[in-house]
């Protein structure tokens, strides 16, 4: 008979199989991405990286997402799909090996639930940020748990450079290596990501605290600019259901309950790294409901950030169930196997179905009623001639679509109101009320008013179409005559 670990060998090559073939076969159904205008930005930074290396360091696209992604760019958009399946599997791959190593039950079952998280899943087929910071969350927990403390402590530094939220995984990797480890030597290796990033950004840049005052979010803080407004402070535990799944959230957090009241009980508890990631699960969730609620940082609520401790969430879930089976065995030793064997069934199942259920309808993914209107303008365009005028836009999917290179400034600039200043004469500018009124900050009042522009274009849908703060979708094009 095969032992345990030939089995578990076999369903991780079987899963991995299964789920890669079926991403695939939606990538190739679909038209559209998962995250919408975030994707196709943070693709174009990666792909052009080689072109103009100084967007190596962008804080937006993220320096290491902008260096690991950006090999599998150069062969387009479906280079980086591949690249955001590879996270998923690893991830998955990672829970399964930390399980082993803690001694959890059924450790094949967190690799299920990583690689069918319903918020991993759906941002998958993306360019998005959040599968590739999942598994550098993911791993730096790996090493802790192997106590390579050394490791750990230089993945953490480096994860704000992943995703913005990393300052918070490293800020509760320190303290666990210092609180409950003792490992005050490893301190200096903590901040080796943010000294070397901010040597080269100060270099390249001539930006002494490249860090700080390149970070958008930071900026769009002090700005005081609010483009997406706030939510309620329920707003991430409401979607939890398709977010991890129903079933799943229940574990989560009679799990978590459990553990912090052993965890009261026992102060010398030596589960460490469970404390490690219940808290990285705590603080992570936490601050995104706080920064959510009071519209801080440019949240807008998003719940695919969820994506980035999909992971850690598996994790806790398998300790839980863990813990469950122990506790139905001391119970009830008669009937404790066909309990747990139930529980476990249940449990599959909903994972299985959760993002069957969430997600169907969604795919394949088609191309949004905003980037429909876009493919109308570019009939328009194609026609126009305007190959050697500078175009002035923000909506990333344009330069897809119309093949331009965003990072050219001759051929392109981007859409800020700041950027009017530097436009000549027969600059051809696209104003669309997604961006215009938002990030751009100039209202299309403004250019209809001012004589140095005159409007050569609009697309208008024939149905009303809301984008951002509920304001009927539009593209106005202008041209500089003065």
């Amino acid at each position: 008979m095969l032992n345990q670990n030939k089995i578990d060998n076999y369903l991780l090559i079987t899963f991995s199989i299964v789920i890669s073939a079926l991403l695939i076969l939606l990538t190739s159904q679909s038209s559209g991405l998962s995250g919408g205008s975030d994707s196709y930005g943070h693709y174009l930074i990666a792909k052009n990286s080689w072109n103009h290396p100084s967007l190596f360091l962008d804080q937006w696209g993220k320096p290491l997402y902008n260096l690991i992604a950006s090999p599998f760019a150069q062969f387009g958009l479906n280079g980086v799909i591949a690249f955001n399946i590879l996270c998923l599997l690893f991830s998955g791959l990672l829970v399964y090996k930390i399980s082993r190593k803690l001694r959890l039950d059924i450790a094949f079952l967190g690799f299920l639930l990583t690689i069918l998280s319903p918020v991993f899943l759906d941002n998958t087929i993306s360019s998005l940020t959040e599968p590739l910071c999942a598994l550098l969350v993911i791993l730096t927990v790996y090493l802790f748990v192997f106590k390579k403390y050394t490791s750990t402590a230089i993945l953490a530094g480096f994860l704000p450079y992943a995703r913005s939220e990393g300052f918070i995984v490293l800020g509760i990797v320190a303290l666990i290596l210092i609180l409950f480890k003792n490992q005050y030597k490893v301190v200096p290796y903590l901040f080796v990501g943010s000294v070397f990033l901010n040597t080269l950004g100060w270099i390249i840049d001539g930006d002494p605290f490249w860090v700080v005052t390149q970070n958008p979010y930071i900026n769009f803080e002090l700005s005081g600019v609010n483009i997406c407004g706030n939510g309620g402070l329920f707003h991430y535990l409401y979607a939890g259901h398709y977010t991890f799944g129903f079933f799943v959230c229940i574990i989560l957090l009679l799990t978590v309950s459990y553990f912090f009241g052993k965890l009261i009980l026992n102060k010398k508890t030596k589960e460490h790294s469970m404390i490690l990631i219940i808290m990285i699960f705590l603080a992570y969730f936490g601050a995104h409901v706080f920064i959510w609620w009071k519209g801080m940082m440019g949240s807008c609520g998003y719940v695919r950030v969820m994506t980035v401790i999909a992971p850690v969430v598996s994790l806790i879930v398998v300790y839980g169930m863990t813990k469950l089976n122990n506790l139905v065995f001391s119970l009830t030793p008669k009937y404790g196997k066909i309990i747990t064997k139930t529980l476990t069934t249940l449990l599959i199942i909903n994972t299985i179905y959760t993002p069957y259920r969430y997600y169907s309808y969604r795919y394949p993914l088609a191309i949004s009623e905003e980037q429909e209107e876009y493919h109308k303008l570019l009939d328009w365009y194609k026609n126009q001639n305007f190959e050697q005028r500078t175009k002035i836009y923000l909506y990333p999917y344009f330069s897809i679509i119309a093949d331009i290179d965003p990072y050219n400034q001759k051929e392109h600039l981007d859409f800020w109101a700041s950027s009017l200043q530097f436009t000549k004469k027969g600059d051809i500018l696209i104003w669309d009320s997604h961006f215009g009124p938002n990030e751009s900050g100039t209202p299309l009042a403004d250019l209809e008013s001012n004589k140095s522009w005159k409007k050569i274009n609009k697309i208008i849908p024939e149905h009303t179409l809301l984008t951002m703060n509920n304001q009927p979708f539009e593209i106005h094009v202008f041209e500089k005559i003065e």
